[in-house]
């Protein structure tokens, strides 16, 4: 999604709306529909979906199998909704497996319903981006994770080091769908929208061959259940700056949140702001989950955010204290049980095992270079190439590693095994935000 390149029409619809939500901010759009129903609007949607790949809906239709009559796709689409006949299909229900061998619930919708939810995204996410909070990150436009974890690290060196690690119970699945409606109403009154949007709550779920319809939730793996989810939890965002809980001479406390993950932070007590919280999650039909939610003080101990494992420590010469951020542990499981899977022992030259390999290390290093990985990399970086070897070694016919018959030399240079492990200075996370 990243290097993709929004038309120009595109952009210039987005950017009009984005300035007439943000001057006027009790301004209500009432007509819309037309807009998702263009050409233009379509054929960018159609991109971004295919760009981010996917699996078939229930439909068992896969965006390979379009290629080629695309223009006959977006033709029917731009039919349907002219026509206003379109029907939302039931999302199909997989299972992903955790970090701590449990299972996440996605959603997969059809490549047709994949395609009008971006058409949808496209219209009416610059309206709800110029009301959106500060503190939130998560899929957003020029919003990423990085400048998350750099807002928890400034937070930390302001000495706010006692912290909330909240987790909210099972939100994609129990948020209310009257409450959501309600929030996307208050900003759009084109009826056509609002009945698509209800279509995609309501459409239900096929699992095992039958379809369970939805009274609350929006399935992970829709395209425009981020957009819901930020909508929905900006309720929060915008209760916190309203009641002041970040200023000064009250709490203190204050949210950095990616999609439903939180943290805050504060150097008061921590009671106000954990109550305040729950009573505004309760208030929105949400709760926290108290086994996983954990306070803390970063002095004493350490906490998670986005992959990132965080703590007070000592510099150098022992005369303050930083905040130090590397990769997580279930981090590195994570990368380790990746590079596994990958050398395991199969019928392949070892030059296949690195082209496979290396997209993994970079993403993978790439995301986390930005904090104090070095002491990680060294361990991954060791950890593949130890894979990597056995592997040889297994094809041979042979025991051990070969770490004097392998030289570094044939792994880097002939193989091309990825081997950029450096840090990047914290200066690279600042990036421009929203539609400007």
């Amino acid at each position: 999604m990243k290097n993709l390149t929004t038309s120009g029409n595109v952009r210039e619809l987005q950017r009009k709306l984005y300035l007439k939500s943000k001057m006027e901010g009790d301004f209500r759009f009432y007509s819309l529909y037309d807009k998702i129903c263009r050409r233009d609007v379509l054929d960018e949607a159609w991109k971004r979906v295919k760009a981010n790949k996917g699996a078939s809906g229930i439909d068992g239709e896969a965006i390979e199998e379009l290629k080629g009559r695309e223009t006959e796709f977006l033709s029917e689409i731009q039919g349907e909704l002219r026509a206003k006949t379109y029907k939302a299909e039931a999302v199909k229900r997989v299972w992903i497996p955790k970090r701590n061998g449990k299972l996440r619930p996605l959603g997969i919708p059809t490549v047709k319903d994949r395609v009008i939810q971006m058409a949808v995204k496209i219209v009416v996410e610059p309206i709800f981006e110029a009301g959106f909070a500060e503190c939130s990150y998560g899929f957003r436009p020029k919003r990423n994770a990085h400048q998350a974890v750099g807002e928890v690290k400034k937070y930390l060196n302001w000495g706010l080091v006692n912290v909330v690690d909240a987790d909210i119970n099972d939100f994609f699945g129990t948020l209310n769908h009257r409450k959501l409606m309600e929030m996307v109403s208050g900003r759009i009154v084109d009826k056509n929208i609002l009945k698509l949007i209800k279509q995609w709550l309501e459409s239900g779920i096929m699992e095992e061959g039958s379809i369970r319809k939805n009274t609350t939730g929006t399935p992970q793996g829709g395209v425009i259940s981020p957009l819901l989810a930020n909508i929905y939890l900006n309720e929060l965002d915008k209760y916190w700056e309203e009641e002041g809980y970040g200023n000064r001479d009250g709490m203190n406390a204050h949210i950095v949140r990616y999609a439903d993950d939180l943290v805050i932070f504060t150097n008061k007590g921590l009671n106000k702001p954990i109550l305040a919280l729950k009573e505004k999650l309760q208030e929105l039909g949400l709760s926290l989950n108290f086994e996983k939610t954990r306070t803390l003080s970063a002095d004493r101990g350490n906490f998670d955010f986005l992959g990132f494992n965080f703590r007070q420590t000592w510099n150098r010469d022992r005369t303050k204290k930083f905040p130090l951020m590397r990769p997580s542990h279930r981090a590195e499981m994570n990368i380790k049980s990746k590079i596994r899977h990958i050398t395991k022992a199969r019928p392949v030259k070892v030059g296949e095992i690195v082209r496979e390999i290396n997209p993994v290390l970079r993403g993978w290093v790439n995301y986390f270079r930005v904090g104090n990985s070095g002491k990680s990399f060294n361990k991954i970086r060791h950890y593949a190439v130890k894979k990597i070897m056995r592997f040889i070694r297994k094809r041979q016919g042979k025991q051990g590693y070969g770490w004097k018959e392998i030289p570094s030399g044939f792994l880097y240079g002939d193989l091309g095994l990825f081997y950029d492990y450096n840090i990047q200075k914290p200066q690279s996370w600042i990036l421009s935000k929203g539609f400007r």
